[in-house]
């Protein structure tokens, strides 16, 4: 948005914001993510090859094969519960995830010698996402985008959640003094506030009063 201004007409920020560090750790940023990089990839692809399923997703051949669907949901809450912070998962949301996220394990133990039961899932998304990054944005780069997007004069409504992924002063500060969003709330619920049963109301709610604002 901040790039392209003329490609938006309003901009909905759920618990959003960029990712910022202190430009002295570069170094041992990339050391960090080449290290990790280095030691995954012989697990990840110990021969170089995926499986791509009929739908064109691909599995990677060494995904954790999970029993049934009800396991890997509990993964998913799992996950959650490690998370910063007083974040919370809906069992509904975090079941809503994985059906969405998974495959039959099948696809993984058709190209290997792995057996699995015809219940067995693996998730489709590539783990190397979740990986430390080569680069991060600064906070004067994370500041100068909030700049440019405030100075386009995009509306913007952003949403906090009450319980969501731990921010400190200086990313409200700049929320609140360098974008200065047109609608600016905390709502009851966690990061993923806009998919649990007790919360995605309120959240629906909001976005489409500012689009009806805006005329959208």
């Amino acid at each position: 948005c901040a790039a392209f201004p003329e490609w938006f007409s309003s901009l909905v920020i759920l618990e959003g914001g960029l990712v910022a560090r202190d430009a002295n750790d570069a170094s041992r940023h990339v050391r960090a993510a080449c290290q990790r990089r280095l030691k995954s990839n012989r697990t990840l692809f110990p021969k170089s090859n995926t499986n791509s399923g009929a739908t064109g997703e691909t599995v990677l051949p060494r995904a954790k094969i999970y029993s049934n669907l009800e396991q890997a949901i509990e993964a998913r809450l799992s996950t959650t519960r490690r998370m910063p912070g007083d974040q919370f998962l809906s069992f509904e949301a975090a079941r809503d995830m994985v059906v969405r996220a998974t495959a039959p394990a099948s696809k993984v133990a058709s190209s290997t010698s792995r057996q699995v039961d015809s219940e067995a899932v693996v998730f489709r998304h590539d783990p190397r996402l979740q990986w430390p990054s080569l680069q991060y944005y600064t906070r004067e780069q994370v500041e100068a985008f909030f700049r440019d997007v405030n100075t386009s004069n995009i509306p913007v409504c952003f949403l906090w959640a009450a319980d969501g992924w731990p921010v400190d002063a200086w990313a409200e500060r700049i929320v609140n003094d360098v974008l200065k969003p047109t609608i600016l709330k905390k709502l009851s619920g966690s990061h993923h506030f806009h998919a649990d049963p007790d919360s995605v109301e309120a959240v629906a709610n909001e976005i489409i009063m500012f689009a009806e604002e805006q005329k959208l």
